[in-house]
Parts: structure tokens; C-alpha cells; sequence
């Protein structure tokens, strides 16, 4: 939304516009991500009055979907909506959507995205699942009981998106978390696997032993996850190191830092890694 809306007088949907026609003439499929989200929006959007707020929300489902509807396999209608550290009831994340409309929010979300593309997978985001921690039992707790009252009401989701972006300081119980995972298909949703990437800050230096350590948790990771039948969709966030948001991050912290992340299936030239050959061997042996 702030990409899209960066002001209160702007609309500009040219980048999203390129987007689709690329994917149009190369035959890709197109994701959307995200149409609501509580963070990572512009001052004036979090300035807004709770009635402003959910008139923008709904206008701003109703101008993206009434514009794209069709053209996207799948939309991530709500992103995140989980955050213990707000300290409100259910976990909920803060935000003014959530002020607008309570956690109808999401419902509300879901019933327009259902009337404006009834063809796509309606996507319910989360993040922070996989871990084997404190912070990754309260997520998954708080998530599960969320899904029950979206469910209870009716909520037109399709597919829970899983974000897992793993950790190398991270502890992980993958056949634990496939639990979890086969626990929400029970419940009747397709699971997408939608932001997957290895943040290797805690692996050696050397480029090979990093690679090496990057690829065994892609591998772990897989293992456990793919053999579940309601897992349709493994979506990667980004495919080469340096096109990735850690790269980024890290150029931004560090300018002159020799060492960066490698986080993804391809290097900086787009070789495939052993990250590569890992993923390509879970998918082969996947039922």
C-alpha cells in the first residue's frame, strides 16, 4: 500500500502495471502481495482517523483488485496479522486497520477480495512459525486460534502463506513444525510456502562452508514440509543473493563489508549454488 499510495494524493499503480505485463509476455504467474498489512506504511496512512483508515482499506482493495482481478493466481490479502510485542488480545497486530474495524478486519478483507476476483487463492500471510522457540510456540498458538474464529465467521481463505524465512541463530524442530503445518491443512486450506530464503549471518565466512550450511537447511527444511499434500505453492523471496532484501539490508549497515549474505538459490551471477541442488533434490523426491 505505501508503494502505491506514497501520499494522500497519489495512486500510482505504474509499477504494478509493468509488473503484470512482464509476467503476461513471458507466461509467469503473478503473486500479489500484500493488499492490507498493518506495518510498513506511510506516516499518513497511520495518522488517519480508525473511520479514514478502514474507508482507504476498503477503497484501496476495491482500486487494486478492481484493476488486477484475474491476473494473479493468488493475492496475500492480509499479511501478518500476529504480533505478541503490541501486547493486544489474540496477539494481534496494531495498526489502523485493525483500530478501523477490530480483527474484522480481516474477514471484511477477504469477503471484498472474494467478490472482486472470485478465480484467485486468497491468501491469510504469517510469519515466524517454524521456529522451535518461545517467540515460534506463541505464533503458532496464536495463529491457530485466529484461523478457528476466521473460520467460525465463514472467512473466504483459500491458502495460509507461510513466510519461513529461516535463521542460522534460529532453533529449529522441522518434523515439529510439519505438525503445525499438517494441523492448519486439517482445517481445509492449501498451505503456500511464501517468503523462503536463509539468512546465513551465523555460518563461517568461508563461501563454501556457508553454502554448504545454507543448503542443509534448505534440505531439513523440505524434507519436513513438502511431503504434506496441502503444500501447492513454495515461492522463494527472491532467487539471487544480491537481489535479496538481506543483501540490502546488509549493504545499508555495512557499505564497505566484504562478506554479504547468500541467502538464495543463485549467486550475484545468477549460478546456481548448492542451495540450488538442494531444493531441486527435495522436489524430485517429494510424492
Amino acid at each position: 500500500m505505501g508503494s502505491i499510495r506514497p501520499d494522500p494524493d497519489t495512486v500510482d499503480l505504474a509499477a504494478a502495471d509493468r509488473l503484470f505485463a512482464f509476467a503476461a509476455e513471458t507466461g509467469q504467474k503473478v503473486r500479489g502481495h500484500t493488499l492490507v498489512w498493518n506495518d510498513a506504511l506511510p506516516g499518513w496512512i497511520k495518522a488517519l482517523s480508525p473511520a479514514d483508515a478502514g474507508r482507504l482499506m476498503d477503497t484501496h482493495v476495491e482500486t487494486v483488485l478492481g484493476r488486477y482481478a484475474g491476473r494473479a493466481f493468488a493475492w496475500d490479502v492480509v499479511n501478518e496479522p500476529i504480533a505478541p510485542w503490541d501486547h493486544l488480545p489474540g496477539n494481534l497486530r496494531a495498526g489502523p486497520f485493525l483500530r478501523a474495524y477490530g480483527e474484522d478486519y480481516i474477514s471484511r478483507s477477504f469477503a471484498a477480495a472474494r467478490r472482486l476476483d472470485p478465480s484467485a487463492k486468497l491468501v491469510l500471510n504469517e510469519a515466524f512459525t517454524e521456529t522451535d522457540d518461545a517467540r515460534g510456540e506463541t505464533f503458532r498458538q496464536s495463529f491457530r486460534a485466529l484461523l478457528v474464529r476466521l473460520k467460525d465467521k465463514g472467512t473466504p481463505i483459500d491458502a495460509i502463506g507461510l513466510q519461513c524465512h529461516l535463521k542460522s541463530r534460529a532453533a529449529y524442530d522441522f518434523p515439529r513444525f510439519a505438525a503445525f503445518v499438517a494441523e492448519i491443512a486439517d482445517m481445509g486450506y492449501e498451505i503456500h510456502v511464501t517468503e523462503l530464503d536463509v539468512d546465513d549471518g551465523a555460518f563461517p565466512d568461508s563461501v563454501a562452508a556457508r553454502d554448504a550450511r545454507v543448503a542443509d537447511l534448505y534440505r531439513r527444511f523440505l524434507a519436513a514440509v513438502l511431503p504434506i499434500p496441502a503444500v501447492t505453492v513454495l515461492t522463494f523471496w527472491q532467487l539471487a543473493d544480491h537481489t535479496s532484501w538481506l543483501h540490502y539490508r546488509a549493504v545499508e549497515k555495512r557499505p564497505g563489508a566484504r562478506r554479504r549474505p547468500r541467502p538464495l538459490p543463485f549467486d550475484a551471477a545468477f549460478q546456481r549454488k548448492p542451495a540450488w541442488h538442494a531444493v531441486a533434490d527435495a522436489l524430485r523426491v517429494m510424492p
